[in-house]
């Protein structure tokens, strides 16, 4: 803007005319002598190169007068200034009506000179669509700065489309010290799409065109969308990632080890869009690479590629690159050229050989990347550190309720939510949305309260114990829960859980009993009896059976106890439908129904051949039938037996009935010669007769106890 007092005079007609129209135009002022720099000269040298006098025009003002009537020249000498007036029309009368906006010293502040205009401590200009045509830049810490200062800041940006806010300004001291600056937003988003944002970043490519999608309804649908919007949004921070175009994809005609090869010039736009670093990936693969992949993953992107290394100029027919290699899978050998025999068909299905370059060539995209640099030298103590940070978090999310007590369930936090978009089978079966890894003591650390879910899942139910005791008040308390539903019908819940069973047991985990097994229906419970109805379970600590656990039916028909000395009790009966072995020759005892001196009877195997009755304290004990006792010789189908007759006497028999007597039958004995006389007889005894009976060379077989 033109700055003083005065009087002004406009240039001629054609001139004024521009100026009206708001076009560049040429003024001159007539000031006090205190601004003689303004002062109009009195004569002009023309073309001829003669000097030729400077006609001064006035305007009219608002009572029809001129403004500047007469002016002395710099001889003072006065003159009458020429009136001139700019008709912008005629009345109905055919009268001339003036101009609505006239030149005046107050309206003349209202125009710019043309010298200002893109020029330092001037102004920047605006296109047609209000857009600026040069860059706003403000020393070393504001937007822009990396354009004038790339090596100082990022020497991989190089300051091409970068823009620094923030930043920092010198302290003014000459010792390179500074002052640092933050930037801060303050934000009110008031609608859908990106109304809805307080700050936006779009990675989607180089042109603005992207909506973000908050509360996305199209508000001219009406009430259609006041219902479809779903909740009415507002975001901090907005972020919306895209699989951003390439940049520039053009076809090649081959490689070198350190360029493309183009088939077209580049225009200046393609060159202005090139920079050092740029990803460029090619559509060729290295067949000297024998990748494997794995069946529901992505495969493994066999692509020549590297970084552009210079700008190129309009009119070139290459791109240089620093090197070619693959990346991930390469070789790391130097001066390798992409062959362009044989063309991606994984990737892309172009049929020539072909580059990417920008963010369309690089391999993933993320919406946030958090990286935490710790100086090594800071943690460990010493007289040079320079920083006292040890503890680093990533994220803190906190909520702080103000001003009062809030109502019970008024405030619906959501935490931190993802799910897997709306086309799931279009993701890898290696898909994840958490990962946990890296070597740390704690992956995964929960602090709940009472009464709280750790994990509410879909089927798995873990609620927080932290604070709460197994007591007479509190009677049964979940520790895990898996459900399943079946058929849609019923809800299977496999549950493990704590009840109050034993409480005349010492306070502490006598008075507790775990359960775990399944229960039909119900909803899962953070405290209390799980519910549903109980099945089978195993049980630990029932009835005081401490460090042993029984098997029961419904939940409480409990027909197998072990105890914790290993002890096995069963209750109810028992159905064998297989052999079962009892080893080491040790006795199945069967308890009696009237115990009398302690004492136990059963089954016992001395030897391989033999079945005996045992006692538990090595009395004598006795077999008991009520009908014969039979035996069968090994591979017949006849059987001897001892048949009594209920007065004491015995008969031989080989009835298969208890008629036995009827039967007859007799006691067979055999006789043999022997060459020496035994010391023993046949049962084991030493027979101590001083004459034993020899008759006929048999000796009688004597039955001793």
């Amino acid at each position: 803007m033109l700055p003083g007092q005065g009087q002004l005079h406009c240039l001629p007609e054609k001139l004024r005319n521009l100026m009206l129209k708001k076009l560049f135009f040429f003024c001159v002022l007539l000031s006090s002598p205190a601004l003689a720099s303004d002062v109009i000269p009195q004569a002009y040298r023309a073309a001829d190169n003669q000097y030729h006098p400077v006609m001064i025009t006035s305007g009219l003002d608002a009572t029809g007068k001129p403004v500047v009537g007469a002016y002395q020249d710099l001889k003072g000498q006065w003159h009458d200034a020429t009136v001139s007036v700019q008709a912008c029309g005629v009345d109905a009368n055919n009268h001339p009506i003036l101009c609505p906006v006239s030149v005046t010293e107050n309206t003349l502040q209202d125009y710019v000179q043309k010298s200002l205009i893109n020029t330092a401590n001037g102004i920047a200009s605006l296109d047609s669509n209000n857009d600026l045509t040069n860059p706003l830049t403000s020393g070393a810490d504001w937007l822009g700065a990396w354009q004038k200062n790339a090596t100082s800041v990022d020497v991989f940006a190089q300051g091409y489309e970068s823009a620094l806010f923030g930043g920092q300004t010198a302290t003014g001291e000459g010792n390179n010290t500074f002052n640092p600056r933050s930037l801060l937003v303050q934000s009110d988003p008031y609608g859908p799409y990106s109304a809805g944002c307080a700050t936006g970043v779009a990675m989607t490519g180089s042109v603005y065109n992207s909506q973000f999608p908050i509360s996305q309804q199209d508000p001219h649908n009406g009430a259609s969308a006041v219902v479809g919007v779903g909740g009415y949004d507002t975001v901090a921070n907005c972020v919306l990632v895209a699989d951003t175009p390439a940049r520039l994809i053009l076809t090649a005609t081959g490689y070198t080890a350190t360029s493309v090869q183009l088939a077209t010039p580049l225009t200046a736009a393609q060159a202005a869009q090139i920079h050092p670093n740029m990803y460029i990936t090619t559509n060729s693969p290295n067949p000297a690479l024998s990748l494997t992949n794995t069946s529901g993953a992505l495969p493994k992107r066999n692509l020549y590629a590297g970084f552009v290394s210079t700008s190129p100029s309009a009119g070139d027919t290459s791109i240089s690159v620093y090197a070619w290699d693959v990346p991930g899978y390469g070789t790391k050998a130097s001066d390798q050229i992409p062959q362009t025999d044989t063309l991606d068909t994984v990737w892309s299905a172009y049929t020539s050989p072909t580059v990417f370059l920008g963010g369309g060539a690089a391999s993933s995209a993320f919406g946030n990347n958090w990286f935490f640099n710790l100086d090594a030298s800071n943690l460990t103590p010493s007289t040079s550190n320079k920083s006292l940070i040890h503890q680093i978090t990533p994220l803190e999310v906190d909520l702080n309720i103000v001003n009062g007590t809030a109502p019970n369930n008024s405030v619906d936090w959501q935490g931190i939510s993802m799910n897997a978009g709306n086309q799931p089978a279009a993701l890898t079966t290696d898909s994840r949305q958490i990962f946990l890894g890296g070597n740390i003591t704690q992956h995964l650390l929960f602090d709940g309260g009472e009464g709280n879910w750790l994990i509410n899942g879909d089927n798995i139910y873990v609620p927080s114990l932290k604070n709460q005791s197994l007591t007479a008040q509190n009677t049964a308390q979940l520790y895990q829960e898996w459900d399943q539903w079946i058929g849609g019908a019923n809800r299977m819940r496999f549950l493990l859980w704590n009840s109050f069973d034993n409480p005349t047991a010492p306070q502490g985990w006598e008075q507790a009993v775990s359960h775990f097994g399944p229960t039909i229906d119900g909803d899962p419970v953070t405290e209390g009896d799980p519910g549903g109805s109980k099945q089978a379970d195993i049980e630990w600590n029932r009835a005081e059976n401490y460090g042993g656990l029984d098997l029961c039916g419904y939940g409480h028909n409990c027909g197998f106890t072990l105890t914790g000395d290993g002890n096995i009790s069963v209750s109810g009966t028992s159905t064998f439908s297989s052999s079962f072995s009892i080893t080491g020759g040790n006795t199945l005892y069967i308890q009696p129904s009237t115990l009398d001196n302690n004492l136990f009877s059963g089954w016992c195997a001395p030897d391989s051949y033999s079945m005996s009755l045992c006692s538990n304290i090595g009395a004598w004990v006795s077999i008991q039938s009520k009908g014969d006792l039979r035996s069968t010789a090994g591979g017949t189908t006849s059987s001897s037996a001892w048949h009594p007759d209920g007065y004491g006497n015995w008969y031989a028999s080989n009835s298969s009935n208890d008629g036995g007597i009827s039967g007859g039958g007799s006691i067979a004995s055999s006789s043999y010669t022997l060459e020496t006389l035994p010391t023993k007889n046949e049962l084991g005894h030493v027979d101590k007769r001083p004459n034993p009976e020899v008759c006929g060379g048999d000796i009688k077989e004597t039955l001793e106890g």
